[in-house]
């Protein structure tokens, strides 16, 4: 187990692993020092409307869709730590 930076080699193995989401903290202090967990959410439409519809929460996490990013989003503008459990992520 251990942190490694988030990049799109890492997002595409987590995605092999069948982790499709990564969640931080409501408050984040440092935008280049995030630190994401990553998860397995079933349907992530329906999770992510979960979390802003029908609560009344103001603590929501951050959330970086796996598929979403590797589609659309540049390297250079991935940021922060993801906690692993696998020694396959360098």
């Amino acid at each position: 187990m251990k942190f490694v930076k988030v990049n799109r080699a890492v997002l595409r193995v987590l995605q092999a692993q069948g982790y499709n989401v990564l969640v931080s903290p409501v408050d984040i202090q440092d935008p280049q020092n995030i630190t994401w967990k990553a998860m397995t959410v079933t349907d992530v439409d329906s999770w992510i409307r979960s979390l802003y519809c029908g609560h009344k929460s103001t603590g929501r996490p951050n959330i970086l869709v796996i598929d979403y990013v590797l589609a659309n989003i540049s390297e250079k503008y991935l940021s922060g730590s993801v906690f692993i459990e696998s020694d396959m992520v360098h």
